[in-house]
């Protein structure tokens, strides 16, 4: 009898794993004109660790800003109605670089919404990039299951 609701505990429990949803992000690209390009992300975590795969922007995103536009900023705001993230940390890549040199840390606030340019930490200044191949981003120190964010992304040419 013991080792029946041993088993019975042990199928509970990866039948609780296997039903956890892992994170993920809704992208939509909107552009008024070719002159300006916003990506946003409506993102919700992992259900039971808060955790967010890396995520790459789409191929129709990229053929509007790839060789034609730079970034010029970030905004990263609660989505209304979700779950409030915790303070965590966003990194835009390209070819390995952090566009924002490391000004993305706290971006995302539970309450708030926070706004950075890219930046340059081996100038010590701001930047503006031109988009010459993919790129990525990355969400770290978030441990709120379930959170719920838009990061907004906005390129000109």
């Amino acid at each position: 009898m013991k080792k029946i609701l041993f088993a019975f505990i042990l199928l509970i429990a990866f039948a609780t794993q296997a039903f956890a949803t892992a994170g993920s992000c809704t992208e939509s690209v909107n552009s008024r004109d070719d002159s300006v390009v916003v990506v946003e992300f409506a993102c919700t975590c992992d259900s039971t660790n808060g955790t967010l795969p890396t995520q790459t922007f789409s191929d129709s995103a990229m053929s509007q800003i790839k060789w034609t536009h730079f970034l010029y900023s970030v905004t990263a705001y609660p989505t209304s109605g979700g779950t409030a993230p915790d303070a965590a940390d966003v990194a835009i890549l390209m070819n390995g670089q952090d566009l924002l040199g490391t000004k993305g840390v706290n971006l995302i606030h539970a309450t708030a919404t926070y706004d950075v340019f890219p930046y340059s930490a081996f100038m010590s200044r701001d930047r503006f990039p031109t988009i010459i191949s993919t790129l990525t981003w990355t969400l770290a120190n978030q441990a709120t299951n379930s959170a719920n964010f838009t990061v907004k992304y906005v390129f000109w040419r």
